[in-house]
């Protein structure tokens, strides 16, 4: 079985000049636990994800640097560095040997450049619970 198989998409992406409250909008509207952040030229630099989110609150000591966080903070200065990638025709065993190796929980799936996709754990496990793997 190859990733294309298994995969996720359209995917639902974010902008780096995005406002933290206007990703955790995304994230909420997508009904998703990541999106891919985008430059100002379509290309994926990052990752943003509930986990960069609330390690991000944590830090805020007050009311007023909660909200600067929320409503003036970029999604460029909290986001995760560009994960590791598959590719449609990578095994999903080869992916999830990726994602234990990488300690991630998702990947984002290129082909020549492009975003198409994501695989997480769970579509994994899914795809083991119904026997298709």
């Amino acid at each position: 079985m190859r990733v294309r198989e298994l995969m996720q998409g359209p995917l639902k992406t974010i902008s780096t000049d995005a406002t933290v409250a206007e990703a955790v909008q995304g994230l909420i509207a997508g009904g998703v636990s990541a999106l891919p952040v985008l430059d100002r030229f379509g290309r994926a630099v990052g990752v943003l994800s509930h986990r960069e989110v609330l390690a991000a609150e944590s830090r805020c000591q007050t009311p007023a640097e909660r909200e600067r966080l929320f409503e003036r903070t970029l999604v460029l200065e909290v986001m995760a560095p560009w994960p590791a990638v598959a590719h449609p025709d990578t095994p999903i065993t080869e992916a999830a040997a990726m994602m234990l190796a990488h300690k991630v929980q998702r990947l984002f799936v290129e082909d020549q450049g492009a975003l198409v996709g994501v695989l997480s754990q769970t579509d994994i496990v899914s795809a083991v619970a119904a026997a298709r793997i």
